[in-house]
C-alpha cells in the first residue's frame, strides 16, 4: 500500500521553528496518506468486534513460516491462517500486513526459527533456495486474499543476551533475505510490497553499537549482488515501547541514517507499545518502570500526534489484547476489557486520521503537536518536566471559542480570555509522573485543543513554567 500512496506524496519539507530556544520543528507531512489507512495494530488476535470498533485502518498478522511449511518444500498447510481474520478484515475494508517469521527445522542446517534459511544465495528460481520458493507459494496463495505487504521477520538487531533473538543471521544475511523476498514476492505479485523488518532500536543504544540501520544500508551498498535498496523495500519499521521521549528520538535518528544513504523519501512505519505494570493502586512489587493505565492511554496520543509530526506513514499500536506473557501490554486484557489506552487510541484516530499537515514544537519543558486539518487545527500539548505547564494559545478576539480535551476524553468549550494580542487561551498541562522508582518514561498527561473552523489568525504559542514564559510556536 505504502508503494502505491507514495506514487502521489509531495516531498517533505521542514517546517519552521517560530519559538525562540525550541528544540525542534519536526519535518512536516504535506499529501501523506490520509485517513485510518494510517492507524493500525499489530497481532489483533482474532479481536474482530474490537477492531472495528476502534477504527483502524490495517492489521498485522503473523504468517508464521514453521506452520505454514512445517514439513518440507511444497503447499501451505493454510489452515495455520484463520480464513475468519481475512475475511474480517475484508468485509471491514481493513488492510492486511504480513509478518513472515520463524524459519522451519528443515529450512536450515541448525533447525533453529531464528536461523538463516539454506540457499538463500543461489538464485530465486533455484528450487534449492528455500526462502525464495516459500515466499512465491506464500505471495501466490494470499495476494488475490488482498495480502500485498509483507514484513521480513523481526527484530533482527536484537542479539544474543539482549532478549529473544528472532533473526540470528548478521546484516549481510539480512540484507541478502529482504533482497530475495522483494525478487520472489513481485514475481507473482507485482502489487507486493516489502519492509524492513521492526527495529528494536534500544538494544544497540545499550550496547554502544552502531544502528542496525546504518549497518544495513551499508553493507547493503557494499554489495554489488543486491538491488539498490531503495529497489528491495518500500518502508523501514521502528519500535518504541513506553517512552514518549524515545520516539521522536528514534524517528529523527532513523531519517538521518536514511538522508545519510540517500534516501530522503523512504517511508517509515512506526510501531508503538506501553506495557502497564501498576494496576489497582500500584500494590505490590515495584516494578522497574512503573506505567499506569492512564499512562498508556496518554503515551498512545502522544506517540501518534508524535508520529505524524515527523512524517510517519503508518503508526501502530501492539498487541491489541494481552499475550500471555507479557500481561498489561494491550489496549485489552484478555478477558477483553478494554484499558483507557483502547479509547485513547480511538479518539486519536477519529481525530488525527484527516490531518494534511502535522508539525512539533518542543523545547526541555513542553511539546506541542499542530494538526492541520481541512476542518479544523488540532493541538495536542504536554509536559515534558516535573513542573506543569500553562500554554498561552493567542486569539484574534476576546470570547472566541474553542474545544478543550483532557485525557481521559472530557470535552468542555473553552473561551478566550483579554490578553496582549489581544486574547488569548489559557490551558493547563498537568507535569510528569515519575514511576516509584523516579523515572520519567511516558510525558505529562496531553491537553487537546480544537479549533473549528481552523480560521485564518497565525497563534502564537507560549508556556509559562514557574512564571517564565517562553515562546513555543
Amino acid at each position: 500500500m505504502i508503494r502505491r500512496l507514495r506514487r502521489g506524496l509531495a516531498a517533505f519539507g521542514l517546517a519552521a521553528c517560530v519559538a525562540a530556544g525550541a528544540v525542534s520543528a519536526s519535518r512536516a507531512q504535506d499529501g501523506a496518506p490520509q485517513g485510518a489507512l494510517r492507524f493500525g495494530v499489530i497481532e489483533a488476535a482474532g479481536q474482530h468486534a474490537a477492531l472495528e470498533a476502534l477504527g483502524a485502518g490495517w492489521e498485522q498478522i503473523t504468517f508464521a513460516w514453521d506452520a505454514l511449511q512445517p514439513d518440507g518444500v511444497g503447499g501451505l498447510d493454510t489452515s495455520a491462517i484463520d480464513p475468519a481474520a481475512l475475511e474480517a478484515a475484508r468485509a471491514a475494508g481493513r488492510e492486511v500486513v504480513g509478518l513472515i517469521a520463524r524459519t522451519p527445522a528443515w529450512a536450515s542446517a541448525s533447525g533453529e526459527p531464528d536461523a538463516v534459511p539454506d540457499g538463500l544465495a543461489l538464485p530465486v528460481r533455484d528450487p534449492r533456495n528455500r526462502w525464495a520458493a516459500f515466499v512465491r507459494a506464500l505471495v501466490r496463495r494470499y495476494a488475490p486474499l488482498g495480502v500485498h505487504t509483507w514484513v521480513i521477520y523481526d527484530e533482527p538487531d536484537v542479539r544474543p543476551g539482549e532478549g529473544e533473538v528472532r533473526f540470528a543471521g548478521d546484516v549481510t544475511a539480512y540484507a541478502q533475505m529482504v533482497h530475495v523476498a522483494a525478487q520472489a514476492a513481485r514475481s507473482v505479485d507485482p502489487q507486493a510490497e516489502i519492509h524492513l523488518a521492526a527495529l528494536n532500536w534500544w538494544v544497540d543504544m545499550a550496547a554502544g553499537r552502531e544502528p542496525y540501520l546504518a549497518r544495513l544500508l551499508r553493507a547493503w551498498r557494499a554489495n554489488p549482488a543486491l538491488d539498490a535498496p531503495e529497489a528491495s523495500f518500500d518502508a523501514v519499521r521502528l519500535r518504541v515501547r513506553d517512552s514518549t521521549a524515545s520516539v521522536a528520538d528514534v524517528l529523527g535518528a532513523a531519517r538521518a541514517i536514511l538522508d545519510t544513504a540517500r534516501l530522503p523519501d523512504m517511508p517509515l512505519v512506526l510501531e508503538v507499545s506501553a506495557r502497564v505494570t501498576v494496576e489497582d493502586g500500584g500494590a505490590g512489587r515495584v516494578p522497574l518502570f512503573g506505567i499506569t493505565p492512564q499512562m498508556q492511554a496518554d503515551f498512545v496520543v502522544q506517540a501518534a500526534a508524535l508520529a505524524l509530526a515527523a512524517g510517519v506513514e503508518r503508526f501502530a499500536y501492539g498487541p491489541l489484547a494481552d499475550p500471555d506473557d507479557q500481561p498489561g501490554a494491550g489496549l485489552m486484557a484478555q478477558d477483553g476489557t478494554r484499558r483507557p489506552a483502547f479509547a485513547a487510541y480511538q479518539r486519536a484516530i477519529a481525530l488525527f486520521a484527516p490531518a494534511e499537515r502535522a508539525a512539533l514544537y518542543a523545547h526541555d519543558g513542553a511539546a506541542l503537536v499542530e494538526l492541520n486539518q481541512a476542518a479544523r487545527d488540532i493541538y495536542v500539548m504536554w509536559a515534558r518536566g516535573d513542573r506543569p505547564v500553562e500554554f498561552v494559545i493567542t486569539a484574534g478576539q476576546v470570547n472566541e471559542r474553542a474545544l478543550r480535551e483532557d485525557a481521559s476524553g472530557r470535552r468542555t468549550f473553552v473561551r478566550s480570555q483579554p490578553y496582549d494580542f489581544p486574547a488569548a487561551y489559557f490551558v493547563e498541562a498537568p507535569p510528569v509522573s515519575r514511576d516509584q522508582n523516579g523515572f520519567v518514561t511516558v510525558a505529562g498527561a496531553p491537553v487537546l485543543m480544537i479549533f473549528e473552523p481552523p480560521g485564518d489568525w497565525y497563534r502564537v504559542v507560549y508556556t509559562v513554567i514557574d512564571g517564565q514564559r517562553r515562546r513555543l510556536r
